[in-house]
């Protein structure tokens, strides 16, 4: 049993990392195209709208981890009862949030884009309208995910992966059309994004509606389910709006203190940002159900085996990406883009830093989701990361500059995963800190020291920039994989990574 499902999650995290490789390529593209068709100064605007509305997709996020923990929770106890149930009452309060979305993006949204927001005043007609794609661009996204997150739940990994890359190349096609119309390109753009989303929803919906029939909306007849859902979901959406904020508000702070140029900066940073979290999510979503399931199961065992392996597959996964992109960024980026600033050279930089140890708390959080005990876990870590805002404005008050809100970041989120491991350590009997600095920690910071000495040695004694870019990634792949393969996993963890690498 536990062998098939190693292998389920070896065959769905290939879909997955073949999705991303895709998606990471036609994305990175596409933004090459998005900054080259809109200038820096309207896609920086681009960015500071989309930014606004995405504060409000904390919502979203929380709603869709309640979604895909309760969903995984009744397949785990294989009620199909409870499914239909579950499916109800999360579309529901999707519709009712959608509304509350609305409602606040016409008032509050829309009075803080016009006063608030630092704008050119030749392009706010045009911020207006993209403002407005953006909210329905967002809402009819999100009652996307009460089918997407079924398909992620039954661990149908390949149908999610062919409408993301179907949608990604749509978003490709809008991007290729802008240069074929003549009307201003950032309300096309809009419009054009709009579109594409109705499209990947109406994939979703269709989907469902064939594939999962034993699924169906159902009248509940009580307001109990209602009133857990939400109440797990309102935790979340504390967890899920702490972390928009911030990414979101120090994007606006930027804004008002450094202006849309500098802020162009900072989203080709956060484009890099999302590219890596595009590859570790394709674990961790396929992770994800076999971890609530276990739970659900109550197989422990098995439960911790995914856990220790998860962080030893995400941390060294990203640290053999991340250590190239740290000493190398300037000559991707040139390559990448075809106007670069040293803003974004040393954004790119740290975000790089601040993705690797962001990611680690994906499996901690993922077993705090499935024993339903979210409430201390993140009033606590959440409302100490929400210090980075204050501290940030603080840092640009006294002169630092826009590359301050990382270190910023960087600090305050290292010591919130402190807080996060005593949390599980409370919450989980099998769990020990010592172990998983034994374990994890003291080989990690090891292996990247040595990768690090390794890497840098390397790249001063070459001249030659191209010569120079393979010889550093080839020696960071060397000066990690091999100590990780000798000294950091175990044998029941080598015997995971094998069906990973031969699926």
């Amino acid at each position: 049993m536990t062998d098939t499902k190693s292998k389920t999650i070896a065959r769905n995290t290939l879909l997955l990392y073949m999705r991303m490789l895709l998606v990471m390529a036609i994305t990175l593209y596409t933004v090459r195209l998005v900054l080259d068709a809109l200038g820096m100064v309207d896609y920086g605007l681009y960015n500071v709208i989309a930014g606004v509305v995405t504060m409000m997709a904390s919502v979203n996020s929380a709603l869709s981890a309640a979604t895909q923990r309760y969903y995984s929770y009744a397949l785990g106890e294989n009620n199909i009862g409870n499914l239909n149930r579950f499916f109800s009452a999360i579309f529901n309060i999707y519709l009712i949030f959608s509304l509350l979305v609305l409602v606040l993006g016409e008032t509050v949204g829309l009075w803080f884009v016009n006063t608030q927001l630092s704008i050119p005043a030749e392009r706010m007609v045009a911020v207006n309208y993209l403002y407005q794609f953006s909210i329905f661009i967002f809402i009819v996204g999100m009652m996307a995910t009460p089918y997407s997150s079924m398909m992620i739940a039954k661990e149908d990994m390949n149908l999610f992966a062919i409408i993301s890359v179907v949608e990604c190349l749509l978003k490709l096609l809008a991007v290729v059309v802008l240069y074929w119309i003549p009307v201003d390109r950032l309300i096309m753009y809009g419009c054009l994004l709009l579109l594409v989303q109705l499209i990947s929803t109406g994939g979703y919906v269709l989907i469902f509606k064939l594939k999962y029939k034993e699924c169906s909306y159902v009248k509940l007849q009580h307001s109990e389910l209602y009133k857990e859902i939400v109440s797990f979901s309102g935790w979340n959406l504390f967890g899920s709006l702490s972390s928009v904020l911030n990414f979101q508000a120090n994007t606006i702070l930027i804004n008002i203190f450094f202006g849309p140029v500098v802020t162009a900066a900072r989203a080709i940073a956060l484009q890099v940002y999302n590219a890596l979290g595009a590859f570790y999510n394709s674990f961790i979503t396929a992770l994800r159900p076999a971890m609530i399931k276990s739970y659900a199961e109550k197989d422990n065992k098995y439960l911790m085996h995914l856990f220790e392996f998860s962080n030893k597959f995400i941390y060294y996964s990203l640290l053999v990406i991340g250590l190239p992109l740290i000493f190398e960024m300037e000559f991707i980026l040139s390559v990448w883009l075809k106007e670069i600033s040293s803003d974004m050279v040393i954004f790119t930089q740290l975000i790089v830093v601040f993705a690797i140890l962001l990611a680690l708390h994906n499996p901690v959080t993922i077993i705090m989701q499935a024993t339903g005990k979210v409430k201390k876990y993140f009033l606590y870590v959440e409302s100490f990361t929400l210090l980075s805002m204050p501290f940030t404005y603080v840092a640009f008050k006294l002169g630092f500059p826009a590359s301050s809100t990382f270190v910023v970041m960087i600090i305050v989120f290292a010591l919130a995963h402190l807080i996060r491991l005593i949390i599980l350590k409370l919450n989980a009997e099998w769990f020990r800190i010592k172990d998983y600095m034994v374990s994890f920690v003291v080989p990690a910071l090891l292996i990247t020291a040595f990768a690090t000495v390794c890497t840098l040695l390397m790249r001063n004694f070459v001249d030659n920039q191209i010569a120079k870019f393979v010889c550093v990634v080839l020696v960071a792949i060397v000066s990690i994989v091999v100590p990780v393969l000798c000294f950091a996993l175990n044998r029941q963890e080598k015997q995971l990574l094998k069906m990973l690498i031969h699926r």
